[in-house]
């Protein structure tokens, strides 16, 4: 599911049916309109039932991957149950070239990539799993922990509690800069932020990329983790 503006509700009723019939098919002053497809009435939206439809076809084992907004979308209408928004205000992530981590070693949906790849992200709505979901994010922004994540340092864990945790996390606390190419104002609203999630549903999965890694055919080297994930479908 790609990229489109607007919410769930917007997504779910599509254009006001009042304003229809509105066809969307080849005419002699249009000859362009039509394709690839084409409809006598381009009013209306998939509505509940198709909504259903799709949580049907995932929970029978399907996978469903969703780019950028459409993370936010199927957010919203209840496709991530682990997850929730992310408010980050004063987050201007404008396109830039910014650096991730993978999080989920050996993970199919990394074949080709090492383990600290760059991608290309625009301004997108932004999720994060439960304390204790984090294993559904495979990879983040930047190299840093978010708060959570980190050990608690008191008195009754101490220096030895920080040393096991670092163990068991090598990489991280890496440090690394984040924005590669262009510019990002008030990185630290993202870092440690899921860029890709999978979200078990019934017999199936829903994989939510927070940024598009097929965006206007300009950024190759994401988009071979949607093909990996489209010739993984049955083992991510």
């Amino acid at each position: 599911m790609p990229r489109v503006r607007g919410s769930a509700s917007s997504f779910i009723h599509g254009v006001d049916k009042r304003f229809g019939p509105l066809p969307y098919t080849a005419t002699q002053e249009f000859p362009s309109h039509g394709f690839p497809a084409a409809t006598p009435d381009m009013t209306g939206g998939p509505g509940f039932q198709g909504m259903a439809a799709l949580m049907q076809f995932v929970e029978r084992g399907g996978l469903l991957i969703s780019l950028d907004n459409m993370t936010g979308i199927l957010l919203e209408a209840g496709f991530f149950p682990d997850h929730q928004a992310v408010d980050a205000g004063g987050l201007f992530h404008p396109g830039s070239l910014v650096q991730a981590m993978v999080r989920a070693d050996g993970h199919p949906l990394f074949h080709g990539y090492g383990e600290y790849p760059h991608i290309f992200r625009g301004n997108a709505p932004l999720m994060k799993p439960t304390k204790y979901k984090r294993e559904q994010v495979l990879l983040q922004y930047g190299t840093q922990p978010l708060k959570e994540e980190l050990p608690y340092e008191g008195e009754i864990w101490g220096a030895a509690a920080m040393e096991t945790y670092e163990k068991a996390n090598p990489k991280i606390g890496e440090k690394m800069p984040y924005v590669l190419s262009g510019m990002v104002r008030n990185e630290d609203k993202i870092i440690g932020h899921s860029a890709v999630s999978l979200s078990p549903m019934g017999k199936g999965r829903v994989l939510g990329f927070t940024f598009d890694p097929l965006h206007r055919f300009l950024n190759h080297h994401d988009a071979g983790m949607v093909w990996n994930a489209l010739l993984h479908w049955d083992s991510l």
